[in-house]
């Protein structure tokens, strides 16, 4: 007992003595915050029988269209300044797929274009990266949608509708952020 009350009376001495230095305040004027966000962005499976109207006619293309919301946030599309589209895809149809993606403003007008994505068959580790400078792509702050285009290479071949062959692909977008407070 009596060793743990002199253990407390040097822990409260040497805290209340204790060197300290006077707080400042203005280092915060040289804080520049640095955050990094990720998000999924659009993910979809096709099969060959999304290939194929309701007259059992084979389609050459599949479009899909998914809102970016990631430009609401003020905070974001004032201080962003670099973006990076990631995708992996894999592709197990006996045939090439073209993908052509576009960032698409709120009038549904392009504001970037990727150049096409090219994933011959039987690919199933794809991986796709694009790094966008904000700097000298500034109206792609103003993008709304995306829209992603997938496009069959045209074998002369019809597809078997009733495979079970799949075509997925996953992306996501991460947001480099730089803020001075």
């Amino acid at each position: 007992m009596k060793a743990l009350k002199l253990l407390l009376f040097f822990l409260t001495f040497s805290t209340l003595t204790s060197c300290y230095e006077k707080l400042d305040f203005e280092q915060l004027d040289d804080f520049v915050a640095k955050p990094i966000l990720t998000a999924s962005l659009t993910n979809f499976k096709l099969v060959p029988a999304r290939f194929f109207n309701s007259q059992g006619i084979q389609e050459s293309s599949i479009t899909d269209v998914t809102n970016f919301e990631i430009f609401d946030n003020a905070f974001v599309k004032n201080n962003v300044f670099k973006i990076d589209f990631y995708a992996e895809i894999k592709n197990e149809f006996d045939r090439d797929v073209t993908l052509n993606i576009t960032f698409l403003n709120e009038n549904d007008l392009p504001v970037y274009q990727f150049s096409p994505i090219e994933v011959t068959s039987n690919n199933l580790n794809y991986t796709y990266l694009e790094e966008i400078e904000i700097a000298t792509n500034p109206e792609i702050k103003r993008t709304y949608k995306v829209k992603i285009e997938a496009e069959l290479e045209n074998t002369g071949t019809q597809m078997n509708p009733n495979s079970t062959e799949e075509f997925e692909f996953k992306s996501s977008v991460t947001v480099y952020i730089e803020s001075e407070f």
